[in-house]
Formats: C-alpha cells, structure tokens, sequence
C-alpha cells in the first residue's frame, strides 16, 4: 500500500482529524467558546465549563475520525458503521453540553 493509496481512502478522514484537533485546542487551551458558538450568540452560564465540555466532545469525534481513517484501509464498510454510530454519540453528547451550559 503506498502512500497516495493511504491519502486517496483517508485523505478526508485525516483532513477532519487536524480540524477537529484545532477546533479542541482552541476551546481547551484558549477557552474561545466563540470558535463553536459564534459571536453573536450570548456567552454560556460558565465559560469554563462549557469550553472544556465542549472540547472534550471535539476531541472524541476528532479520535473517531483517525479511528475510522484507519478502518477504511481494512473495511471500508466497518468505517462507514463505525464514523455514523460516533457521530450520532456526539451529537448527543453535544445536545448534552448545550442544554447544561447554554
């Protein structure tokens, strides 16, 4: 397997990983719940709290996606499964955050 085979099956897969990765360091490290939420939205009950909520949500869907640009190389069907079942837990897990916080 070479390495533009690797980059045709997961190019995306990897691509969302590095966003996902930006978009958590930005909420854990900087504390800008504006990168998620916008600017005209007003400010969660705690900043802190949401922020590191918020990111560590980021992070597990950023995990899923390098998981999923490893399964593809195996079975691509076992990616597809595996990237619909972590996206339905992370938008439960983000509608969790936004009801606590929001």
């Amino acid at each position: 397997m070479t390495f533009n085979s690797i980059l045709e099956q997961s190019g995306i897969s990897l691509l969302l990983f590095v966003i996902c990765a930006y978009y958590a360091f930005r909420l854990l490290v900087f504390k800008d719940y504006t990168a998620v939420r916008g600017k005209q939205e007003k400010p969660p009950k705690d900043i802190e709290g949401y922020c590191k909520a918020a990111g560590l949500v980021i992070v597990f869907f950023g995990i899923s996606t390098l998981v999923m640009a490893g399964l593809v190389l195996i079975s691509p069907v076992a990616g597809l499964i595996q990237i619909v079942a972590c996206t339905a837990i992370m938008v439960i897990m983000w509608k969790k955050v936004t009801d606590k916080f929001a």
